[in-house]
């Protein structure tokens, strides 16, 4: 099995694990944006670079920037597609009340965002009553929500890929 395959879906399975844990015990650490923003990045930054490494010793310890970049990116989008796709099941899961936290988590991170801008009061009020329940349903769900998250998190991902392949690329010395 290559890499970039083995280390993104133990990667993938894990967080949806943990992520399943999360719904079903009803836990609000599911809505807290810290937690959720510093977990989807450092655990598979540490996948991608189990990933490079362990392509890197098949190689007798040589790997070019290019392969880096490869292996790292692919074991970030395996990773991707299956937390999205476990996502979008979570979010079949929610009940009227953790759409309603959803949307007021949504709602504080938007006001926090404005005021950082300098924008008025009424205008982060007017603002925050666009998100409404109905809103980031069409939003999350479905294809939509599906794709803008995995384009969008490749994204980030490609960044990320880039950084650990200049890191661990290793050539062999002329």
């Amino acid at each position: 099995m290559a890499n970039f395959l083995k280390y993104g879906l133990i990667a993938g399975i894990l967080y949806s694990v943990y992520s399943l844990i999360l719904q079903i015990t009803g836990s609000d650490l599911r809505f807290n944006t810290t937690l959720i923003f510093v977990v989807m990045l450092v655990f598979p930054i540490i996948f991608m670079v189990m990933a490079v490494k362990s392509e890197r010793s098949m190689q007798e310890g040589l790997i070019s920037f290019g392969e880096a970049l490869k292996t790292s990116f692919l074991t970030y989008l395996i990773f991707i597609i299956i937390t999205v796709v476990v996502g979008q099941l979570i979010i079949q899961m929610y009940s009227a009340d953790d759409w309603n936290q959803f949307v007021e988590v949504q709602r504080d991170l938007q006001a926090s965002m404005l005021e950082m801008t300098g924008m008025d009061q009424i205008m982060i009020d007017e603002a925050r009553e666009q998100i409404t329940v109905e809103a980031m349903k069409d939003q999350v769900s479905g294809i939509s929500g599906v794709l803008i998250g995995i384009l969008g998190n490749a994204f980030i991902g490609l960044i990320l890929s880039l950084i650990i392949s200049a890191i661990m690329k290793k050539n062999p010395t002329p």
